[in-house]
């Protein structure tokens, strides 16, 4: 856990000049989970991972509890981003959506504080584009 809480990607092209971009998740298995070894894997996790590698943005994952995750968009203290939540009529008012990085029951996407740049986001859904299907 410590592990993946300390991972920080270091690339080129911060979220805000020098800032690290911190993407949030909760356990929801099999969306996206913590392993056994400590690092994040679900269905989720490796579209949104390899598209901030591909988009050269600096990133951090943290596990941090849905709830928190509400706390820190009201905030909006720093560039983060919540992975795959439900973009839902009046949650827009509160921060900036991905396009969709997962389809199962629902069309989940990274809910973004008002403090991640809208080229930030632009760039990361450039990426998430070229993935395969």
């Amino acid at each position: 856990m410590k592990a993946l809480a300390a991972l920080v990607m270091a690339m080129a092209g911060g979220a805000v000049a020098g800032q690290t971009l911190v993407v949030h998740y909760s356990e929801r298995r099999p969306v996206h989970y913590t392993t056994p070894q400590g690092q994040l894997a679900g269905q989720a996790a490796s579209p949104v991972t390899d598209a901030l590698a591909a988009a050269g943005i600096a990133y951090e994952i943290r596990r941090t509890p849905a709830k928190r995750q509400l706390v820190l968009l009201k905030e909006n203290r720093e560039p983060a981003c919540m992975m795959s939540w439900v973009a839902m009529p009046g949650r827009d008012s509160r921060g900036k959506f991905s396009d969709v990085i997962y389809r199962g029951e629902y069309e989940r996407r990274l809910w973004c504080t008002r403090m991640v740049p809208d080229d930030v986001i632009k760039r990361f859904n450039a990426a998430l584009a070229r993935q395969p299907k």
